[in-house]
């Protein structure tokens, strides 16, 4: 649900307004209205990785892969939890009223400060191509475990095989 989330957070960027009939203030109130819902979902997803196991990693799993696999998974529960907060925080100084999937109307967590909110804006814009490096390395990784190793670390991501 997460990943669905996420390319529908970046296609409200990317798209030209007139997509969908929607005018680039619509699809910035959909940005908006994602961001959200992307943080409550990290929010529980990562209580539920505190509290859980994981499948311990293949023992055939070089050290160095090891950490790199943890880094990667730890690099996105940190991006897609400061991501939306950078970006509620932004809208917030805008002036922007944030919701929650565009139904649960959001308090601002700051008042309106343009010099403030275009400053977040920079770090929420850079940390955004950031997540969408750590996506092109983790989609890397599982391409090559699957179609190069073949050690069946793909079949780990699927609940209960572990």
């Amino acid at each position: 649900m997460v990943v669905l989330l996420v390319v529908a957070h970046y296609a409200t960027k990317w798209l030209p307004a007139g997509f969908a009939s929607m005018s680039e203030g619509q699809l910035n109130a959909w940005h908006l209205a994602i961001g959200p819902a992307i943080l409550l979902l990290m929010l529980l997803r990562l209580a539920w990785r505190l509290t859980h196991h994981t499948p311990p990693p293949p023992s055939n799993l070089t050290a160095p892969l090891q950490l790199l696999s943890r880094t990667t998974h730890w690099l996105f529960y940190a991006l897609l939890v400061v991501l939306p907060v950078l970006g509620w925080i932004a809208a917030s100084g805008y002036g922007a009223n944030v919701t929650l999937l565009r139904l649960v109307p959001l308090p601002a967590l700051v008042g309106q400060d343009k010099s403030l909110a275009e400053s977040v804006g920079s770090v929420h814009g850079a940390l955004a191509w950031t997540l969408l490096v750590v996506i092109a390395l983790h989609v890397s990784g599982a391409l090559y475990h699957a179609l190069v190793k073949q050690d069946g670390v793909m079949q780990r991501m699927v609940p209960g095989n572990g």
